[in-house]
């Protein structure tokens, strides 16, 4: 089954946010992700990122541009995420779904295991970070926009 869902970049002052993934989580546990989530019924893409972001961060954000859709394929079948570029004036974190978070210089990601999405999110919007390929649970993806089993991941534009 195809998952669908949001992702949000959230920089403030030169600093992205990301928050880690709870060691229980179905999918990619104990890696480091953003805010997203996915679809309830009936909502919009726009109104699915704002509530996710408020849900798992705490912040009211606001939508500043989208960025092309993301489609690939990891270990747990077909994604497509639909990423946007957010921002908050308010930059405390209250977790509720993840056990961790931090705000880091995009370049910094590379140091850790973060999420296939928040690599090509960051990667589409031109931010540095992903640029010499993603690296996810730990392992560098080979030869850029590639998957874990390799695999080329597409970008499709909204």
């Amino acid at each position: 089954m195809t998952r669908i869902f949001t992702t949000g970049i959230l920089i403030r002052n030169g600093k992205l946010l990301i928050l880690k993934r709870k060691m229980d989580d179905d999918t990619y546990p104990g890696l480091w992700d953003c805010p997203g989530g996915h679809f309830e019924k009936g909502e919009s893409a726009e109104e699915c990122m704002i509530r996710e972001a408020r849900e798992e961060s705490g912040l009211d954000v606001k939508i500043l541009r989208p960025g092309p859709l993301l489609d690939y394929t990891d270990l747990y079948g077909r994604a497509i995420s639909v990423p946007f570029m957010i921002r908050s004036d308010s930059g405390t974190v209250s977790l509720t779904e993840h056990s961790e978070s931090k705000w880091i210089r995009p370049e910094e990601i590379s140091n850790y295991r973060a999420v296939p999405d928040l690599l090509l999110a960051l990667e589409a919007f031109g931010l540095p970070g992903a640029k010499s390929g993603p690296k996810i649970g730990g392992k560098k993806a080979p030869g850029g926009s590639h998957n874990r089993r390799g695999k080329r991941i597409h970008s499709l534009s909204l």
